[in-house]
């Protein structure tokens, strides 16, 4: 079997989790199309986010020609798409005309409805969803939407964990508990829906990792270290930090999000907004802690900054919980070639 695979290849994202689940599988004839460093290499010279945002049609013309001619090349039995951001409708439709016989398969980490924010989706993405033979998404209130957008059949595949990044991390230096460690820690890009959230617990000990946070207000840039946080360094940060603050935004209300798992994958103490989703994976005040507005937020972190031991308890309990339950992305990948199977 020969597998096919566009996303980003960075070394801690979901493509990388999914072609190591692969391989677990037992499959090792697979290849991976990096199409965000491909995009963002070629021409490089001219672009630059203002550019980006004007000219990505233009610009992405090359990268759908060298995506047709990569999987003409390889000829595979399963692609499978993550997102699809610099792909033409046309180009998803022509794959099926190149290899009819190919499963074309999509799994969008992001909302594709989103129509606010430029970098989470845009309308190729959208007239693109009933070239696939499967549409994986993650949050089930978006399944029908996708049907009505034409979506030949959709599964729900929630977002997972993966031990080979996220792990606990038990650090006997006292210089670097003193740098990753705090009372409250949220690792996450900035934008203004989690500044506002973070603007609630200012005063608290409170550390910011990520990128563009000097887009904040000054009492927040205080906050913030500077750099964002992936690999060993957030799974120190977890694992050093009394509570792991997980904003889930508006876009994933009401599923979840990647750090839904990320962090009870360290070992963390979470605290996370409410979700009817996330309830389902962990259980409210023995497995994780939950808020629903500013007032429940802060509540809940003045009752566990006081309670070391059940503190302690939830989040032992939260990684037990995790590492017990089908939610690796070991599982996840099972899944979509167990739909493979069914529909070729």
């Amino acid at each position: 079997m020969k597998i096919f695979i566009s996303g980003s290849s960075f070394k801690y994202g979901l493509t990388m989790s999914f072609f190591r689940a692969f391989e677990k599988e037992g499959i090792n004839n697979i290849t991976i199309f990096g199409d965000e460093e491909e995009y963002w290499n070629d021409l490089k010279i001219f672009k630059n986010r203002y550019t980006h945002r004007i000219f990505w049609k233009i610009f992405s013309i090359r990268i759908n020609k060298k995506f047709l001619e990569k999987i003409k090349e390889y000829k595979p039995d399963l692609i499978l798409i993550f997102k699809g951001w610099f792909y033409k409708p046309k180009t998803i439709k022509e794959i099926k005309k190149i290899l009819p016989n190919s499963k074309l398969i999509c799994f969008n980490p992001d909302n594709p409805f989103n129509t606010w924010h430029h970098g989470v989706s845009n309308n190729w993405i959208r007239k693109s969803i009933p070239y696939y033979d499967v549409y994986f998404i993650w949050g089930k209130f978006l399944i029908d939407k996708l049907y009505k957008a034409g979506a030949k059949k959709v599964k729900y595949l929630p977002f997972g964990y993966d031990l080979e990044i996220n792990y606990p991390m038990y650090i006997k230096n006292d210089d670097e508990k003193k740098y990753y460690g705090s009372d409250i820690a949220f690792i996450g890009t900035y934008d203004e829906e989690r500044a506002w959230w973070l603007n609630q617990i200012k005063d608290y000990n409170l550390k910011i990792w990520g990128n563009s946070w000097w887009k904040a207000n000054k009492d927040l840039q205080k906050k913030w270290m500077k750099k964002p946080a992936y690999g060993e360094e957030f799974n120190k940060i977890c694992s050093s930090s009394k509570i792991v603050l997980n904003i889930i935004r508006k876009q994933n209300i009401p599923s979840h999000n990647m750090r839904t798992f990320e962090a009870p994958a360290c070992k963390s103490f979470v605290l996370s907004t409410r979700t009817d989703e996330v309830k389902e994976f962990f259980e409210e005040d023995k497995e994780i802690v939950l808020f629903s507005n500013p007032e429940e937020l802060r509540q809940k972190i003045d009752f566990y900054l006081k309670n070391d031991k059940l503190r302690e308890k939830i989040r032992e309990s939260g990684y037990s919980r995790l590492i017990n339950s089908n939610n690796s992305y070991l599982d996840r990948a099972k899944k979509i070639l167990e739909i493979f199977q069914i529909i070729k």
